[in-house]
């Protein structure tokens, strides 16, 4: 994350030297959108995580809110930090937002996928799945399953 903040300053001071005001901030206008989606999205690349690895996540979007709004004004990663506020609520969070989302109706378009809800299920158990007690990666497995069947029943139900 560190490197990442480093690597919107230069970004910020190259693009500023070498363009004019209006290709500037044709540039930099949805930076903070990618970021905010990006962090969702890839996720799942995250291999295993914790709530002390949780916390720091949190922190991390912070810092790189700040960071963007020396870019970009308005800047928000609300999305991502919603993502991560899951994690530390827990699975049933996860799929109570699933109910929300599809209780507010088509009218409304969803926060997170069901691919991005189902990662957030995925990263929950991680670190219990990576045990090598094998009696606590079982009962991961199947607490697991059972969330990722309670929110395919609510996201895919018409």
């Amino acid at each position: 994350m560190l490197s990442l903040n480093a690597d919107l300053v230069v970004y910020d001071e190259t693009v500023v030297r070498f363009l004019h005001d209006k290709e500037t901030s044709f540039i930099q206008k949805g930076l903070g959108r990618l970021m905010d989606s990006f962090l969702v999205t890839n996720a799942g690349m995250v291999e295993a995580i914790n709530a002390n690895g949780c916390r720091r996540m949190q922190l991390n979007i912070l810092v790189l809110q700040q960071n963007l709004k020396n870019i970009e004004a308005d800047v928000s990663l609300d999305r991502a930090a919603r993502f991560f506020d899951l994690f530390a609520e827990g699975p049933d969070a996860v799929v109570k937002q699933a109910q929300e989302q599809k209780g507010a109706g088509d009218g409304g378009k969803e926060l997170f996928s069901y691919d991005e809800l189902k990662t957030m299920v995925e990263l929950y158990y991680s670190e219990q799945l990576s045990s090598p007690e094998r009696g606590i990666s079982t009962a991961a497995k199947r607490a697991m399953a059972d969330h990722t069947l309670q929110l395919s029943e609510y996201m895919w139900q018409s």
